[in-house]
């Protein structure tokens, strides 16, 4: 096939379609985004749940802001918990001493414990308060999240320990 001047020209100033990283840089949406890699498993916006077969999602790590939503206080966390199994650094001030925080799986158990539940129903009473009211106080859907994340883990294994016990 043999182009004469005029078809050359024409080829050569044909305007360049955006590149994939053009087009995806310019979309405002996870949906958007998807849709330029033609990714079938769409974005999940979902709670998060356990995984298939009964396990729950890999290592949870609890912080004592979490357990406070639970109804843990400091002396229930001193009294009911080992001592802690990791230490985080501190994301809101440099320099603050590091976060305490637990696994998940150690949680449950605690919480699956007789004198536990004890606890739990009289500091409730004595505060006035119920786990509702802890729940409803969370701000912020960041920190939402992650309470109900390790919330689905603690309560996997606070059931399997009833179930094995």
């Amino acid at each position: 096939m043999v182009l004469d001047e005029s078809e050359i020209q024409r080829r050569m100033t044909r305007p360049n379609l955006p590149t994939l990283a053009e087009r995806y840089a310019g979309a405002t949406t996870p949906a958007e985004r998807d849709r330029f890699y033609r990714n079938e498993a769409q974005r999940a916006e979902t709670l998060p749940t356990r995984r298939a077969g009964g396990r729950p999602p890999s290592t949870v790590w609890v912080t004592k802001p979490i357990l406070r939503t639970r109804g843990w206080t400091d002396a229930a966390i001193r009294e009911f918990l080992p001592r802690p199994e990791r230490h985080y650094s501190n994301p809101h001030v440099k320099g603050r001493s590091p976060m305490p925080i637990w696994s998940a799986r150690t949680v449950g158990r605690a919480e699956a414990t007789d004198e536990w539940q004890h606890w739990l129903a009289q500091s409730l009473a004595r505060r006035g308060i119920t786990l509702h009211d802890l729940a409803e106080s969370i701000r912020g859907h960041a920190f939402r999240q992650r309470t109900l994340t390790a919330a689905n883990a603690i309560d996997h294994y606070s059931r399997a320990r009833f179930r094995s016990g």
